[in-house]
């Protein structure tokens, strides 16, 4: 058997709780006599009963407001929708709707993004290298396929823009 060890604070509480017991006894009344308590009622401080409602009531009465009915909106036919025609693989290639899944293209996409927007807000003279590079970015979109599934192996040489 292993001794169990016990805080010394817990060995205080203890101790004092026996002399609290001892010295709040009457001494005029033996410790042998036990007092009981009575059996589904609830006591005050004092000892008095206190009165258990018998019946389920809500602790709260509470009612929302009525709400009144709105009446169903008007549901005018939506207008007939063609099927969006089907792009060409060339198209397919050239076009930035979707980005191929590829470290490489998701750079070019950012760059040809930034190039366009600063062409757009500047002076076409001024940002002319720009123009440019955003010329020479969208002929390697279309060569690294990064509108459609993406570059091969061997696309990343061979369409590297080189200045």
């Amino acid at each position: 058997m292993s001794a169990q060890r016990y805080h010394p604070l817990t060995s205080i509480i203890a101790l004092s709780l026996c002399c609290v017991c001892v010295f709040a006894a009457d001494p005029e009344q033996p410790i042998t006599e036990t007092h009981t308590l009575p059996q589904n009622v609830a006591l005050d401080s004092e000892g008095n009963p206190i009165v258990i409602p018998t019946g389920d009531k809500a602790a709260l009465n509470y009612h929302a407001a009525p709400v009144q009915s709105i009446s169903p909106p008007v549901v005018t036919k939506p207008l007939r929708k063609s099927k969006p025609k089907k792009r060409s693989r060339k198209q397919q290639l050239a076009s930035r709707d979707s980005v191929a899944d590829n470290p490489s293209c998701r750079w070019l996409n950012k760059r040809m993004r930034h190039l366009e927007k600063t062409l757009k807000t500047g002076n076409t003279k001024q940002f002319g290298y720009q123009y440019d590079e955003l010329q020479a970015r969208q002929s390697e979109w279309v060569c690294m396929k990064c509108g459609a599934e993406g570059p091969n192996q061997d696309d990343h040489n061979r369409c590297q823009y080189r200045r």
